[in-house]
């Protein structure tokens, strides 16, 4: 029984169940923006679909098979994921999940942003202890496109540190946030 408007306060396992498929829903955001693959395909279980139509309909791996060319001839890709409400029941759950995305698309000598927002419908199963995707409806509620100006050579915000380099985003195993998450990473993947 699920703890719903705290009539009856969550149990122990239910907390961890939420943990879990949250954890997922985050995991699916970092291997798409980081060009994860295998981060990515984790999140469903095996046999798992997504409903991204008109884009894309069919199985979760043909899904990330069409998507990955897409998202590697962007410049950056931000998914950003919140509001998420969980509806547990037994080793099932249906999940309503609030996205808002940026694609940094490269356009002539400059930049496109294209910012969308909208929510992932997911129907979650636990096989074998582990919470994946067994079928994502992504839903978009709006859309809209905005040119990026040229940056000025002249920094906005004056640095306290001109000389010392800065944390560099990579889009691939090589951003800096693999070695401090090295051993989630293994986990993750190791669970589906």
């Amino acid at each position: 029984m699920s703890a719903l408007h705290g009539a009856v306060p969550p149990s122990a396992t239910e907390c961890a169940d939420r943990l879990a498929i949250t954890d997922v829903i985050h995991r699916y955001s970092r291997g798409l923006d980081r060009m994860d693959r295998a981060l990515t395909l984790s999140c469903w279980h095996p046999g798992g679909t997504d409903d991204h139509a008109p884009l894309y309909k069919g199985t979760a791996a043909g899904f990330v098979d069409w998507l990955w060319p897409v998202h590697a001839a962007m410049l950056c890709t931000r998914h950003v994921v919140t509001n998420t409400i969980i509806d547990l029941a037994g080793n099932e759950a249906g999940v309503e999940t609030y996205w808002t995305l940026t694609l940094r698309i490269p356009s002539g000598d400059g930049a496109i942003d294209s910012l969308s927002g909208g929510r992932y419908l997911d129907r979650f199963e636990r096989r074998a202890g582990a919470w994946a995707i067994q079928h994502r409806v992504a839903v978009r509620d709006w859309a809209r496109t905005d040119p990026v100006p040229a940056v000025p050579g002249k920094p906005l915000i004056r640095p306290n540190n001109p000389e010392a380099p800065g944390a560099r985003s990579t889009r691939d195993r090589f951003d800096e946030s693999y070695g401090v998450l090295r051993n989630y990473f293994d986990q993750a993947i190791g669970s589906i």
